[in-house]
């Protein structure tokens, strides 16, 4: 069968554009990254500089391997060999239109406004957790979020509220910074006040324009809000919104795999490496204290000795699977969807001298015993999506201060943290059905998308260990649900509200 390869073809050579030198336009050897603007090149461009093409002063210290361009390159020559596209790299196209708009001062003047782009903490916030460039959207300053975007500002930051900038622009209609934030980078799936997404706030504020540009970038139609309606729910009847969110994969004449293929694109230059990297060593063996205390003060990076919010990787042992067994720690790291890497991260910055605070998918744990739950909730947690227990309230009826399940022994206040931990709230007296049948109704985040799921309007739990002292009362009612302790820590492991029926527990 001879294949053309078409299509193809078309978007491997938009994908190598993006992913030439800033300075030579060419493939990138051996790619390097400039952290603060962003830009990256072949090693031996900028050997020499001292400052980017961009106008940015560079000093040595920010300067980094670029290990995911250096892999997306790779993967890049292995499809265009596979597809006999022998000339990929021989591209024209100059690279500076297709990178990030470049910040050439620090205050810089349009339209007789004069912009102020700080060179550090430009993710600060306000009391009101507003960052820069939350401001900048709100006041429509479309010239402001570009400098902002390309100095590193982050599209995803919420404030007190739990908005981002992109539902501040969705809101309010103003389209061109709404395009702007999803080039650079900005997720349109993130939840923000009662679980809306940016596509809830486009149809509810009949924003046509935008809601098209959400879908473009990959918006999901059929998500939830806390009260269990999509962003169809809210369409005015026989509205072109709701016809546009009632026909599949029909927008623009774009199909699926362009939607996806834009999007993925897109984020590839909006990459920075990670500003903050604070690692907590969870039972270590000697030989990896010792290296991993080499790296610390080799790479200046922080290490703590307690597993505070503060810490964004912990560092395990696993197993021949690559997989580590439940315990306290692990369980929090879940809830928190810290990045739990394998001791392999330990040794691959010492062989190869340097830090690797990127593609570190390479070296997270495959299971905590369960497969794929690490990358499940980590993933949760970097679309800031609400925490497993989000909004539910629970109440642990027995009395004793220490619990023995699944080979840990678990204290009432270790159970306390663990709740508070997955964004649940825990009541000194247990609730009373009456009270709280006639509380508005609220479905929780992570059963959202399944109506039939016997959880799907439960805020109120009672936790219970068998035995002698079970509960004298057990509820099974539509919003309140007693249930063992052994369901808790199950839907930690495997980072979901568990279906009751599922474990057979519809019975009393």
């Amino acid at each position: 069968m001879n294949t053309s390869w078409k299509n193809t073809r078309v978007a491997l050579t938009n994908f190598a554009k993006v992913l030439t030198c800033y300075k030579c336009g060419n493939k990138p050897i051996n790619a390097t990254r400039h952290i603060y603007c962003g830009h990256f090149f072949c090693k031996q461009c900028i050997e020499a500089d001292f400052i980017c093409k961009c106008k940015t002063p560079i000093q040595p210290n920010e300067i980094c391997n670029d290990h995911l361009i250096n892999s997306l390159v790779s993967y890049c020559s292995t499809l265009a060999e596979i597809i006999q596209e022998r000339d990929l790299w021989n591209l024209t196209t100059n690279s500076n239109e297709l990178q990030l708009p470049a910040t050439t001062e620090i205050n810089s003047t349009a339209d007789n406004i004069k912009y102020y782009v700080p060179k550090k903490n430009i993710n600060k916030q306000n009391p009101k957790g507003e960052t820069k460039l939350h401001i900048a959207c709100l006041k429509n300053q479309e010239k402001y979020v570009s400098l902002l975007l390309a100095a590193g500002a982050n599209p995803n930051t919420k404030d007190h509220n739990g908005w981002t900038p992109l539902q501040e622009v969705v809101s309010y209609g103003y389209t061109n910074i709404c395009r702007l934030l999803l080039e650079c980078g900005a997720l349109p799936n993130t939840s923000g006040a009662d679980n809306r997404k940016a596509l809830h706030d486009a149809v509810m504020n009949n924003r046509l324009p935008e809601a098209k540009l959400l879908l473009k970038y990959g918006a999901n139609k059929n998500v939830y809000d806390d009260h269990g309606k999509r962003p169809i729910d809210y369409c005015q009847p026989h509205s072109e919104l709701k016809n546009i969110l009632e026909t599949e994969n029909e927008l623009n004449n774009i199909s699926e795999e362009d939607k996806h293929f834009n999007y993925t694109l897109n984020q590839s230059y909006s990459i920075r490496p990670c500003d903050t990297f604070i690692v907590y060593a969870l039972n270590l063996r000697e030989e990896n204290i010792k290296n991993l205390d080499q790296i610390v003060l080799k790479h200046k990076i922080k290490i703590a000795s307690q597993f505070r919010s503060s810490v964004t990787h912990v560092i395990v042992e696993t197993n021949n699977e690559n997989v580590v067994q439940l315990s306290y720690n692990v369980m929090i790291a879940l809830l928190r969807g810290t990045w739990i890497l394998s001791t392999e991260w330990i040794q691959l910055c010492m062989e190869m001298g340097e830090l690797f605070k990127e593609d570190l998918e390479i070296f997270e744990v495959s299971g905590a015993p369960i497969k794929g739950i690490p990358k499940k909730a980590r993933e949760n947690a970097e679309s800031q999506n609400p925490g497993l227990f989000n909004q539910c309230h629970f109440y642990f009826s027995f009395q004793s201060k220490s619990v023995y399940i699944y080979n840990m022994q678990l204290t009432k206040d270790a159970l306390i943290t663990l709740i508070r931990e997955g964004g649940g709230t825990v009541l000194k007296r247990g609730p009373n059905p009456e009270d709280i049948k006639d509380e508005e109704e609220f479905i929780p985040f992570h059963v959202a998308n399944e109506p039939t799921h016997s959880l799907y309007k439960c805020r109120y739990y009672i936790i219970y260990m068998p035995g002698k002292n079970e509960p004298a009362i057990k509820y099974n009612m539509a919003h309140i649900k007693t249930l063992p302790l052994a369901w808790l820590i199950e839907c930690i492991e495997k980072f979901t509200l568990i279906d009751p029926i599922q474990l057979g527990l519809n019975k009393f």
